[in-house]
């Protein structure tokens, strides 16, 4: 009799838990602390496209564009992006704002997340 209850019966170890724990800390830690950033990139790629549809971005003349710019980046509360950082290029009849940056996140000991940004938007 005990054989066969023993045989049906199925569920998880003590260390077959502690490894799902383990697995699911290690993912919640990385989604924690990457999930900011990606907020920041969405907010940085709106700010960029609301300023262009704005106009007044000219190649030649950059400041009005990154004054507007960076008023945008303040309100939306971005910090580690900066008006300056923005390239506004011109090809043929449009123009182009592109931006770029790298966000690195220290996780535990020497171990980095390196996260990599770019957007554009063109008018």
């Amino acid at each position: 009799m005990r054989n066969g209850m023993r045989e049906r019966q199925s569920g998880l170890t003590i260390i077959g838990f502690l490894l799902l724990a383990a697995v699911v800390v290690i993912f919640a830690m990385v989604g924690f602390r990457v999930v900011p950033s990606y907020v920041e990139y969405y907010a940085v790629k709106k700010a960029l496209e609301d300023t262009m549809r704005g106009g007044g971005a000219d190649p030649n003349n950059p400041a009005p564009f990154r004054r507007e710019l960076e008023r945008r980046l303040q309100t939306s509360y971005v910090e580690n992006v900066k008006a300056a950082d923005a390239n506004i290029t011109r090809n043929g009849s449009q123009i182009t704002a592109e931006m770029a940056w790298e966000r690195r996140l220290h996780m535990f000991g020497n171990a980095s997340i390196l996260l990599e940004f770019e957007t554009s938007a063109t008018r």
